[in-house]
């Protein structure tokens, strides 16, 4: 006991005098003998440098990519290698470690700290994310600026790797809320290292060996220089050598290698010129540029993310003492020049002649090779590189932020275009000709409504902050202006016409029959309130919205989407949509989401389902949804999701109708499944939200009976809700189409097809194919079983999965696709509502295999239309029985296209409008 009380003592003593720091970053721990990240590169070197400068540090990795050997080793308390499965892991971890500073080595990784966080927090900037993200169709850009901000704002400190990289970075900080007028709070510390011996070629006569690739990412678009050096060297008459190519998918989040996309005929051509790589294990690589190498290349296309790259390949080349021909866009060209330590170059046209001037002067080469090793040296040393970081770890703080300037400035702005929003009567145009009493009483309308709007403006928005918490103020002060204008009337109103208030509710009562030829007038519409990603159509939710209004269609007169989008919505007539534009004071409307959405985020919402939710805070729908509902008859307001509901209601209180809401899932219960660091107190405000609204409207459709039991079980009127489910686009799946999966991506006759589509940001998707890689894929090739996954649909993961695994990305056509598989797998976990992408395979008439979670919802038996299987063996045994039996699988799928012949999206429109009659 006494032992133990003097360690305490003394340890107390330790942790007193000697800083700790955490480094968290997104890689696997750094190990020589295994294929690692530039992230744990650039880890293992922080953390060396620190060591040395007598700073204690402990690593934090994700545990998912950590090896078992690795996290038995990390039992030990006094290890300084530490994983974590989620944010109460890492706050774990945080407080038995006790650093007084954390090292964020990934900047995504700032949303696992809360704001104003105690422990100084800082942020390693090392690649311009938001320009990577130009470069990939799936990545939204809005997305990714929104959430740097909000997560920029977290961090005290940041580091960047190159003075290109601290101007990028600065802007984005003063919107961010740091006070960058007397300097900003930015170290440059370069991609770190330590520089090999000096080498030399060992005979100046053998072939030259130049080496390029590595991870392939769409920003590097080296193809011209790669194919003008694979010329120049098959030619031999200027080098006698060849190029090795590294190529592959980054280990955790890969992208397609296009670096490596050769025709066959072009490999032909050069093939004793050019040897293919693999990515090496670390130790693996370093030994083969040092021993067997004797050029870098780092060439590419110019393109805006090579002004401010930092490459961790160049570095390589350098420190093993490869001189490097590079771009002279590159912010490393200078160094390169100024050192002597390689050959810059303005385009491919230059290095035919360059290589044979580096073929005939050996002796310049060694210069070179030696230089090389000197700019390492002198530049990216890691004991040099890390003073700076070394040095505000002395006392590290957490600065004073003003409030965040990007939104407050929205703010402001938000303001002065509320009043410009206040005198759309000047600019609403009536384009219906055909109906003059309509558009003149509708002149007479806007020109009262000014009015009134002009006399109360200021109290509408004093603060604009208060709109945000006080939305039934906003909507009483707009109840109180039309209660004016029909007061006043557009004739004057006969004795028996009055306003009553009931329970908080304007209702209309008038006798005078032309008091309401407003809500009378011809045609009847439907608008739909929805999210901002229905277009283009590439998940199911986006599908399931479009083809509801198209369906609509066919029934009234007209159906308009109106969306987060400020500046358009759609008009559906008869099945065909057309895009129109809102006046511009209507689309200055969507200013006030900028200025709420940081309100929004203070709710606990995870970043990337904010944007379902911010209706409820962005009064710019209602405004939107008002425009379309003064101008056409409405008679149902439809909301996609809860939060759009909302102004649906509001809507209806104005002006008469009906509402409905659609419920894609129970979203309560998906976002606490999808993200389970959500809080408690964040889950009860969601489902408060959703029972609410759902209580508001007329009727709510759920679509499966798990869903309706779910919402009812919480507090929704069982008489509202109505079980409708998903529909199927059954004429795309009749037609004929030239279009072959197997052609198209020269699958083997005796390899199998298996589908799955989805939009893949949604984790149990993501999860799925994960699980066909590495569960099913595996037992077939044991069972001896050749088939690829053809994985349809946008937003698919950086990382290469697997070798069978092919993601298309998003398609023009879903149909042609699915028809040319051989079966589709769903082996999904997770998730709620139903699953359309089944019912699509039932319309594609390809047999499904999938879990009892996959078929929730859907009425189909198992082993009549579908195979139910809950454990991998049971799947892996119903794939081969399918293969192995084609005609019982051909037998099961028209029996499952009986289920879908009933469920056209007609049909579904025409259920959605019965309920409300």
């Amino acid at each position: 006991m006494l032992f133990k009380e003097i360690s305490d003592f003394f340890q107390f003593i330790y942790d007193g005098f000697i800083m700790r720091v955490l480094i968290v970053t997104h890689a696997a721990s750094f190990r020589a003998d295994r294929i690692v990240s530039g992230n744990a590169v650039r880890a293992h070197y922080f953390g060396k440098g620190l060591l040395q400068n007598g700073i204690d540090v402990t690593f934090a990795y994700p545990k998912d990519l950590a090896s078992d050997e690795e996290l038995n080793e990390s039992d030990a308390a006094s290890s300084d290698l530490r994983f974590f499965e989620s944010r109460s892991e890492l706050h774990e971890l945080i407080g038995e470690v006790k650093p007084q500073a954390i090292l964020v080595g990934y900047w995504e990784f700032l949303e696992h700290f809360p704001d104003d966080y105690e422990i100084p927090l800082i942020a390693d900037i090392i690649a311009p994310r938001i320009l990577e993200a130009l470069f990939q169709d799936h990545q939204d850009v809005n997305l990714h600026a929104s959430k740097m901000l909000a997560l920029y704002r977290k961090a005290s400190r940041f580091i960047c790797g190159t003075q290109r990289q601290r101007q990028f970075l600065m802007p984005w900080l003063i919107l961010a809320g740091f006070d960058c007028r007397f300097g900003a709070p930015i170290d440059i510390i370069p991609i770190s290292t330590e520089p090999l011996l000096p080498r030399r070629r060992a005979n100046p006569t053998d072939p030259w060996v130049i080496v390029t690739g590595g991870v392939s990412w769409p920003w590097r678009m080296s193809q011209r220089y790669t194919d003008a050096i694979r010329a120049t060297l098959a030619e031999a008459s200027a080098m006698n050598g060849r190029l090795f190519m590294l190529s592959g998918g980054y280990v955790h989040e890969s992208a397609a290698d296009s670096e490596s996309a050769v025709s066959a005929n072009e490999d032909r051509q050069y093939d004793a010129t050019l040897q293919h790589v693999g990515l090496l294990p670390y130790g693996d690589m370093e030994r083969l540029f040092s021993e067997q190498c004797d050029i870098g290349i780092e060439l590419s296309d110019y393109n805006i993310e090579r002004d401010f790259s930092a490459s961790f390949r160049s570095i390589e080349f350098l420190r093993c003492g490869l001189p490097v021909i590079c771009n002279h866009t590159l912010e490393l060209a200078r160094q390169v020049d100024d050192y002597d330590a390689g050959w810059v170059i303005e385009g491919p046209h230059e290095l035919p002649a360059l290589l044979e001037t580096i073929s005939n002067n050996p002796l310049d080469y060694d210069r070179k090779s030696a230089n090389a090793i000197r700019l390492v040296e002198e530049r990216y040393h890691y004991l040099k590189t890390i003073v700076p970081l070394v040095e505000y770890l002395r006392d590290p703080k957490v600065p004073e932020k003003t409030d965040d300037w990007f939104f407050r400035g929205s703010e402001k702005l938000a303001l002065d275009l509320y009043h410009q929003v206040s005198e759309l009567d000047h600019q609403l145009r009536i384009r219906d000709k055909q109906i003059a009493d309509l558009r003149r009483d509708g002149e007479s309308l806007k020109a009262q409504l000014e009015d009134v709007l002009g006399s109360a403006s200021w109290r509408l928005i004093q603060p604009v902050r208060n709109v945000a918490r006080k939305l039934v103020t906003f909507k009483g002060l707009l109840l109180r202006a039309v209660a004016s204008v029909y007061r006043r009337g557009w004739k004057r109103p006969g004795p028996r016409e009055e306003f009553a208030l009931e329970s908080g509710r304007y209702a209309l009562r008038a006798a005078d029959s032309s008091r309401d030829r407003w809500f009378d007038r011809k045609g009847r519409y439907v608008a739909i309130v929805s999210r901002e990603d229905v277009f283009p159509t590439n998940h199911g939710a986006a599908v399931k919205i479009e083809r509801t209004a198209w369906g609509l269609s066919h029934f009234v007169d007209g159906v308009f989407l109106i969306t987060a989008d400020w500046g358009r919505y759609y008009e559906f007539r008869n099945g065909s949509a057309t895009e129109k534009y809102f006046p511009l004071p209507i689309r200055l409307s969507g200013v006030s989401g900028m200025v709420f959405r940081k309100w929004l985020l203070r709710t606990g919402i995870p970043i990337n389902e904010a944007y379902i939710y911010q209706a409820l805070f962005d009064w710019g729908y209602f405004v939107r949804l008002m425009y379309i509902a003064l101008r056409y008859r409405i008679v149902l307001y439809q909301a996609e999701f809860p939060a759009y509901a909302q102004a649906c209601v509001w809507a209806k209180h104005l002006l008469r109708g009906k509402t409905l809401l659609v419920e894609h899932n129970v979203e309560c219960d998906r976002i606490q499944t999808q993200y389970p660091e959500v809080s408690a107190q964040t889950y009860e405000w969601l489902r408060d939200q959703e029972v609410t609204l759902c209580n508001q409207v007329d009727k709510v459709i759920a679509v499966s009976q798990p869903d309706r039991d779910l919402l009812i079980g919480y507090g929704v009127a069982p008489d509202k809700v109505h079980v409708i489910p998903h529909g199927v686009d059954l004429g795309a799946f009749e037609k004929s189409y030239a279009f072959s999966l197997r052609d198209t991506y020269g699958v083997p006759a005796d390899t199998r097809i298996i589908l799955y589509h989805g939009i893949y940001s949604y984790a149990p998707n993501l999860e799925s194919v994960r699980l066909l890689a590495t569960e099913i894929l595996p037992r077939l090739r044991l069972r001896g079983w050749k088939a690829k996954v053809f994985a349809i649909g946008p937003a698919a993961p950086l990382e290469a999965i697997d070798p069978d695994v092919v993601f298309t990305g998003s398609v023009d056509e879903l149909a042609p696709y699915l028809k040319s598989g051989d079966l589709a797998v769903v082996p999904l976990q997770q998730g709620g509502g139903t699953r359309m992408k089944i019912l699509e395979y039932f319309a594609a008439s390809i047999p499904v295999v999938t879990t009892s979670k996959g078929v929730e919802g859907i009425p189909a038996e198992n082993g009549s239309q579908i195979l139910i299987e809950d454990t991998f063996d049971g799947m892996a045994n119903a794939i081969i029985r399918l293969f192995e039996h084609p005609e019982e699988g051909t037998a099961m799928a028209r029996r499952a296209k009986d289920i879908v012949e009933r469920s056209d999206w007609k049909s579904i429109a025409d259920q959605y409008l019965s309920l409300l009659e």
